[in-house]
């Protein structure tokens, strides 16, 4: 009951005074410095009281005042993740997942675009690596080899996220196009025997990877292949695809490398008097937000990139405290595919 009462209490008390460090220790029934040792090391305390004082937390809704705390330890709860140079394909999930789990975890976020040359970009994370306000740097470029940035011991920590390169372009298990194989057995299941492929630009090691799991899975279940339009990710260029398609007799599924492209696609099949799905059955690739409420909705794949920012950040935080990080490579979830309007049976 007294557990209840200090909750109750801090709640009421709420707009006129936050919660401090001491409601806590209260309501978990602990002292104030085993919360104190929560935020700096949690993985000291016994799960038992772990349980109670992030059980307190929640109930109280308690932010860490990081800038008094800062003051009083000298320690610092600034993180700086790093962005490649403007892009119009930044993974902007990723990066809402991280900062997330930085908030959560009581650390500011402040986002850098690093620029220009090889030497150029090397300069400027080793210049971000000597920063003296810094608690860790979560990267999502990779980090020059050769430099003494790449040289520099772990002054300031650091975690490389996500595998990109220095234009964004997605490699390793974010370019998987292993999705594509159950996308064309999808359609291929509700009799569609007649495709046509939107790929994405050939230098992307995704667009190459779906393009290829594609033509290979029709070729394997004695399917035709009508066509392959190479577009630029955007829905300009699936529009322009959408045309060819629209004028080429008997196809009756698409699949999009991405979401934007299909959207293209459906537009110039609807001004050319084909409707999907029931003329056309279309599937895309990223699941973007506005994907369930388009019209029809989108059939898309699912990939899970705020959880791989969020671990990612978990990482640079476990380094950030001195705990011992996950030591399992940081890849991504199960891609999964998400049926909605855009596809159908075939029409006899």
């Amino acid at each position: 009951m007294a557990q209840e009462a200090v909750a109750q209490e801090a709640m009421t008390q709420g707009k006129a005074k936050a919660p401090t460090i001491y409601d806590v220790a209260a309501l978990a029934g602990v002292s104030h410095q085993t919360v104190s040792r929560y935020f700096k090391a949690p993985g000291g305390l016994k799960p038992a009281t772990l349980e109670r004082v992030e059980k307190a937390l929640a109930e109280l809704h308690y932010t860490p005042n990081l800038a008094a705390r800062s003051l009083r330890s000298r320690e610092h709860y600034r993180v700086v993740v790093v962005v490649p140079e403007a892009s119009l394909y930044f993974p902007a999930r990723m990066l809402n997942g991280a900062a997330a789990a930085a908030h959560s975890a009581g650390y500011r976020v402040d986002v850098v675009a690093i620029e220009g040359t090889a030497e150029a970009r090397a300069h400027q994370l080793e210049t971000l690596l000597g920063g003296e306000d810094i608690a860790g740097i979560l990267s999502f470029v990779p980090r020059p080899k050769g430099s003494p940035a790449a040289r520099q011991s772990a002054a300031v920590p650091m975690v490389v996220a996500g595998e990109y390169d220095n234009k964004m372009r997605a490699r390793g298990s974010l370019a998987d196009g292993a999705a594509a194989r159950k996308i064309v057995e999808h359609l291929a299941s509700l009799g569609h025997r007649n495709f046509f492929h939107v790929a994405g630009p050939t230098a992307w090691p995704s667009a190459r990877n779906r393009r290829a799991v594609y033509e290979e899975t029709v070729a394997e279940l004695g399917l035709v292949s009508m066509g392959v339009a190479v577009g630029d990710w955007s829905p300009a260029s699936g529009y322009a695809a959408g045309r060819k398609i629209s004028a080429v007799k008997d196809v009756t599924a698409v699949f999009a490398a991405n979401d934007q492209m299909a959207i293209g696609v459906i537009r110039a099949l609807h001004e050319h008097g084909l409707a999907v799905p029931d003329d056309v059955s279309v599937f895309g690739w990223d699941d973007m937000a506005e994907s369930s409420f388009l019209i029809p909705t989108l059939s898309s794949v699912h990939m899970d990139l705020e959880a791989l920012g969020a671990r990612s950040m978990s990482e640079l935080i476990a380094r950030i405290r001195g705990q011992q990080p996950a030591t399992e490579a940081l890849s991504l979830a199960p891609m999964e595919l998400v049926f909605r309007e855009s596809t159908a049976r075939v029409r006899a």
